[in-house]
């Protein structure tokens, strides 16, 4: 990718695909939790179950994880065209990508503040993307084909 053309990750595309991904990982907490109604007579999980909660968070951080090293972009980047790497370029390693996941955690749960730092940093990264020593760039477009004219 040509270094001209690289550009940091716009705030609002940020917090779209992070709709769109929590939209996802909302779907398989629900997958977790019914796959565990027959475990509990049909019972409801308790949130406050370990095991519940360990499920839940192994499957978000699978999913992250998975993502994020083949290729750089979750579903939810891939539709507002987003991609990670390593700052500098490069794909993240799985322990890279599982240390960046912990470090967002409490930059979203405190009010976003990681996030908003963004606005702050000339190079557009999150907190979490400092310490992990990742950036999100605009991915670029993706090339269409170009029509082929049929010779006669």
């Amino acid at each position: 990718m040509n270094a001209q053309l690289i550009r940091p990750a716009p705030l609002m595309r940020r917090l779209g695909a992070a709709l769109y991904d929590s939209l996802l990982i909302i779907a398989l907490w629900f997958f977790v939790g019914f796959a565990a109604l027959p475990f509990t007579g049909g019972q409801a999980v308790s949130v406050a179950n370990p095991w519940f909660a360990t499920a839940v968070y192994g499957l978000s951080a699978l999913f992250f994880v998975f993502f994020w090293t083949r290729g750089g972009q979750t579903l939810g980047m891939r539709a507002w065209r987003l991609q990670l790497r390593r700052s500098g370029g490069g794909r993240l390693s799985p322990t890279r990508a599982l240390w960046r996941l912990t470090l967002a955690i409490p930059c979203w749960l405190c009010g976003g503040l990681g996030i908003w730092a963004m606005l702050l940093d000339p190079q557009r990264r999150t907190l979490h993307d400092r310490w992990s020593g990742t950036e999100v760039i605009l991915a670029p477009a993706p090339q269409r084909p170009q029509p082929t004219v049929p010779t006669p």
